[in-house]
Order: structure tokens, then sequence, then C-alpha cells
């Protein structure tokens, strides 16, 4: 694992998107219907036809990122690592537009088609990880799990500057907006600690999320993670 010059990371499209997980984002309650299944059916093969997954990924020390991680969630979950890698993936540009066209005169299509989209992000992102693991695994290190921009009290103004480090402009096309939105919209970026022990991190749970007052899990007594 080279240090401190992003590396590209292929990542394979997945043969069929998680439609239960799918679904879970489409705001269905418990095993989604027959109905609901139909339309996400119908609006996968066209999405997965748009999907140019795209991940860059690159390894630092932590006292180089300190202007970088900033709050506590975010340090505990790197408590006991030395060094992180940073991570962005990207569906690309064509899946923004295959969403679009879909939801032109169908607003239920286009609701379907940007949940499949985040269900895929997730898929290409846990490929993502599996692959650094691997190559963690090659040199006897180990590896947290993935830690967002937003998650917890770790601002989203941290964007540009993750951006920045992992020149994703000019290396997946991911770009940063004022506002510090991503585009293409179906993109995440994330934190993962590396140490020479075994480590799990932490995840910031109901408590410490931002949407935690409007969120349609917790009216439901169930949280996000299932």
């Amino acid at each position: 694992m080279q240090k401190n010059i992003p590396c590209p990371l292929g990542v394979e499209l997945p043969a069929q998107i998680d439609l239960v997980e799918a679904a879970r984002y489409f705001g269905a309650r418990g095993q989604p219907d027959p109905g609901t299944l139909a339309l996400l059916e119908r609006c996968a093969g066209p999405l997965l036809k748009a999907a140019a997954p795209r991940a860059v990924w690159l390894r630092a020390g932590r006292e180089s990122l300190s202007g970088l991680i900033r709050g506590k969630d975010a340090e505990k979950h790197l408590a006991g690592c030395g060094e992180c890698v940073l991570l962005a993936v990207t569906l690309g540009a064509g899946v923004d537009e295959a969403i679009r066209r879909l939801g032109v005169g169908d607003i239920a299509a286009g609701v379907a088609a940007d949940a499949l989209a985040s269900a895929l992000a997730e898929q290409v992102c846990d490929a993502a990880e599996a692959a650094l693991r691997q190559l963690a695994a090659g040199e006897s290190l180990y590896l947290t799990g993935r830690f967002s921009p937003g998650y917890g009290d770790w601002p989203i103004q941290v964007q540009p500057e993750l951006a920045r480090l992992l020149d994703t402009p000019r290396r997946i096309g991911l770009c940063v907006t004022d506002s510090f939105l991503m585009t293409p919209r179906k993109s995440v970026t994330a934190v993962l600690g590396l140490s020479e022990q075994p480590v799990t991190g932490w995840r910031a749970g109901c408590g410490q999320c931002a949407l935690r007052e409007k969120c349609e899990y917790r009216k439901r007594g169930q949280t996000c993670e299932g």
C-alpha cells in the first residue's frame, strides 16, 4: 500500500442491485410488496447499464490529516490507528442522468431509481472496502470500517479537502459544490483507520446522527442498519 499518493482502485459492477436494500431506501416498511419489487426491478436494468464505478484511495499518517479529521466521533472511530486510508467512490454521471430520465413523467420511478442507485453505491463501496482490506492484509495490517463526512459530528464541510487530497476531479470525475454536495450525486467519501493491531472503529449511532429528528426509520422503531 503506497503512502501519500492517490491510487486508483479497481471496482467491479455487481451483477444485480440488492433490491431489499433498495426497498429500504425507497421507504418500504418491512418486506416490500410485489408492486414495489416490480417497480424496482423495472428500473434496475437501466441503472446498471448507466453505472461506471470508479474509486480512488490514499494512505496517509494520522498527523498529516489533523486538519481533516475533526470532531470527537471521527477521532473515536480512528482510535488505535496510526494511519488512515481515505476513499472516494462514484457511480459516474451516467447514473444521475438515468435517474432523471426514469423520473420523467413517472415520479415513482424516479424515486425508485434514486433508491436503487443509493443501494448500488453502497454495494460498490463494500467491494472497494473489501479490496482495501485485502491490500492491508498483504502487509499484516488491519482496517476499521468506513466513516463518512456527515456521520456523527464529522462535518460535510471537509468534503472539499477530501476531494483535494484524493485528486477526485481528475482521477474519478468527482467534484464538490460550494454547498458541499458531491457531483455525480451517487458518490461516497470515507476514512478508514489503518493499524498493526485488529481494530473495529466506532460507528455513530442514532444519538449522534444529524437526521435523527426526521428519520423515518426511527419513527417506526427501526434503524438504517436493519
